[in-house]
């Protein structure tokens, strides 16, 4: 997936938790959001990460560069 693609959606992503975050504490005022809610902004944060600056593992692009040279 091209890459301003990933940040249009990560972004729609980011701001719809935040507004789905401010209503459930706004009109739900249970304690057990506050644990919920940066739980899985911690999640979030993680896989949009892990998405986006991911590096390719050195075996794979040495197996990549092996291939190359064998042509």
């Amino acid at each position: 997936m091209k890459a301003t693609v990933k940040y249009l959606i990560y972004s729609v992503t980011v701001v719809l938790f935040l507004a789905g975050s401010y209503y459930l504490v706004k009109y739900h005022p249970e304690v057990q959001f506050a644990f919920y809610i940066p739980g899985f902004m911690i999640v979030l944060y993680a896989v949009i990460y892990d998405d986006l600056f991911a590096r390719p593992h050195h075996l794979s692009a040495l197996r990549e560069l092996r291939a190359a040279k064998g042509k």
